[in-house]
């Protein structure tokens, strides 16, 4: 289900869920949002993350079965275990518009019910009576439209437009008594939320982030890494430290002869014998967004490649037999700690073939 937004930047297909919070925690930042929305959509739920200058401020899971029944306490696990989900980038450009999405994942539901079982006009005309501030939401189907109320007034309203397929947001009163008259005998799903300190403190809030302290990407980054530290030791053991950094710098030319702004900082150092792989995480701006999460490990997985190919012609069987067990009981492990990352090893397995 869509809501307010002003233009969409970004839309990846099939995108795997367990790096949302790997997108939310990159892409987003990079892209340089003042206001902006992440909705991940898998069935019938969605996810959405609001987007501060470039930090994540609340996230919200909905879920909606058909047009009568609305689920609020859907887990985020759900949409992370999906396989695919439809991935949306939007920018928020109008303040106004995003401290509504703000109020409107932020207070609990005080209303809601399919459109014939509600006097849309007597619940506005309640409003004003009791001077409350109120969003009221209306349900067209997969679109949301939104209309703001302060102390009863009418402050504004927010509604797609089929024909443009975009938001547009609407000040004037006339014209949403417009709409509300166009309204058909059925009607849309009618959400309403009242916003008001007292009902936020007897309610139990969540701004629902801690999903993005689990960051797949990082993680995953680190195991390789890790794997690329060994094949450097198993080399410190068999030559020098000038002839291993003359070797590095010879493998990284190459590797930044392929993409020169993914690979352009690696460097090897003579006085700590380290490489700064870190960098490549700096380095994934340069990326497209549809290969900087799952298929990001290619880059990796080339690296590697290069690694063990330079190990089969350097060390000697039993070194590169030594050097195969260590990566392979290094991914064991990481797969055996992180059931998220299933079926890793039988990737590795296919590259550890070079030694053997």
């Amino acid at each position: 289900m869509i809501i307010p937004f002003s233009e969409l930047k970004l839309y990846i297909a099939d995108f795997e869920g367990k790096y949302i919070s790997s997108f939310v925690n990159d892409l987003a930042n990079d892209c340089g949002l003042s206001r902006g929305l992440v909705l991940a959509e898998a069935g019938n739920r969605t996810l959405y993350v609001l987007i501060s200058d470039g930090r994540a401020v609340i996230s919200k899971v909905l879920a909606f079965s058909g047009e009568e029944d609305l689920v609020t306490d859907v887990p985020v696990s759900e949409i992370l275990a999906e396989k695919s989900v439809d991935l949306y980038l939007f920018s928020i450009e109008n303040d106004i518009v995003f401290t509504w999405l703000t109020d409107f994942f932020t207070y609990p539901v005080s209303l809601y019910a399919p459109g014939r079982f509600v006097d849309v006009m007597k619940l506005v005309s309640s409003f004003a009576e009791n001077k409350e501030n109120a969003l009221l939401c209306l349900k067209h189907g997969s679109v949301m439209n939104v209309v703001s109320f302060e102390k009863g007034n009418f402050k504004g309203f927010a509604y797609f437009d089929p024909d443009a397929k975009r938001y547009v947001f609407e000040k004037n009163a006339v014209k949403f008594g417009s709409y509300l008259g166009s309204i058909d005998v059925s009607g849309p799903a009618v959400l309403c939320k009242k916003v008001s300190e007292k009902i936020l403190a007897s309610s139990f809030f969540s701004s629902g982030l801690d999903f993005l302290e689990n960051d797949p990407l990082q993680t995953e980054s680190e195991l390789y890494f890790g794997c690329f530290d060994l094949v450097f030791g198993a080399f410190a053991k068999v030559m020098p430290v000038e002839k291993l950094q003359q070797l590095s710098e010879k493998l990284f030319s190459y590797l930044r002869s392929r993409y020169p702004d993914f690979y352009s900082k690696l460097s090897f150092s003579a006085e700590t014998s380290a490489v700064n792989w870190e960098t490549m995480l700096d380095a994934r701006g340069s990326v497209a967004a549809e290969y900087r999460f799952g298929e990001y490990h290619r880059y990796f997985d080339e690296i590697l490649c290069l690694l063990l190919k330079t190990s089969a012609s350097l060390l000697s069987p039993e070194k590169k037999r030594q050097l195969a067990l260590d990566i392979g009981e290094k991914i064991r492990r990481f797969e055996e700690e992180n059931r998220d990352f299933s079926g890793m090893f039988d990737r590795f397995d296919k590259l550890l073939k070079i030694l053997r």
